[in-house]
């Protein structure tokens, strides 16, 4: 076997085994050459050869990264996590970070049409499919308007269902904006990744069956995101 093919594979193979887990650093070439007794030329081929597969991330001055698998979630106006996860045939998780009641500040205020101080329930999750974790999310509500959110979720362990409980059946995105930035040390701790990696963020509004404003929600993740048009109307 061609010497670069033989350092590809035994590292394709490390990676797929979890011996160097998503986000990890590999070794840098100089460690690579001595392992495999090899110049630095025949590493950066191996290297070159599993990026092209999409198995590796290379950054100039950083050193090479076992890339993670990316999800590809899409944008809905009826938005549901778990639902569209297991209709792909994964299995979705969520993991509390934060749950509590905290003043609204003016943006959050602002986008649920309360005073600003009023009382609103902070949740922060992790969203993990496969046990992989994928996004860390923040949703905000009126406290006023759902007092025992708290205890209903803890009980019913989606946003979908405690809304329910409340009488509220439906829920529709009104709008996203969605940019791109660096973790912070916490994010990319979470989430697995190398600090060099972009994150999506997506901050956005859902309204209730009457136009309501609902939650407002900003989520930071590894996935890639496809946005579908709908086919024009013909006359």
């Amino acid at each position: 076997m061609v010497l670069w093919r033989e350092i590809s594979w035994s590292l394709e193979r490390r990676i797929q085994a979890r011996e160097i887990t998503p986000g990890e650093k590999l070794p840098t070439e100089f460690e690579l050459s001595r392992e495999f007794m090899v110049n630095r030329h025949t590493v950066r081929r191996a290297l070159s050869d599993l990026q092209e597969k999409g198995i590796v991330e290379s950054t100039q001055g950083r050193g090479s990264y076992a890339r993670r698998p990316s999800s590809l979630m899409r944008l809905h106006r009826r938005p549901r996590f778990t639902e569209t996860v297991r209709e792909g045939g994964q299995t979705p998780r969520t993991e509390i970070i934060k749950l509590l009641t905290r003043a609204s500040d003016a943006k959050v205020a602002a986008q649920l049409g309360l005073r600003v101080g009023e009382p609103v329930v902070f949740l922060e999750r992790c969203r993990f499919v496969d046990d992989e974790p994928i996004g860390l999310s923040q949703h905000h509500f009126s406290s006023g308007r759902l007092p025992g959110f708290i205890e209903t979720y803890k009980a019913c362990g989606t946003i979908t269902q405690t809304l329910i409980n409340f009488g509220i059946p439906d829920y529709t995105r009104r709008r996203t904006a969605i940019s791109a930035r660096l973790p912070t040390i916490d994010e990319a701790a979470r989430l697995q990744v190398p600090r060099h990696v972009p994150l999506l963020v997506h901050r956005y509004l859902n309204i209730d069956g009457t136009g309501r404003p609902l939650e407002y929600g900003i989520s930071r993740s590894t996935t890639e995101v496809e946005i579908e048009f709908p086919e024009p109307t013909r006359v």
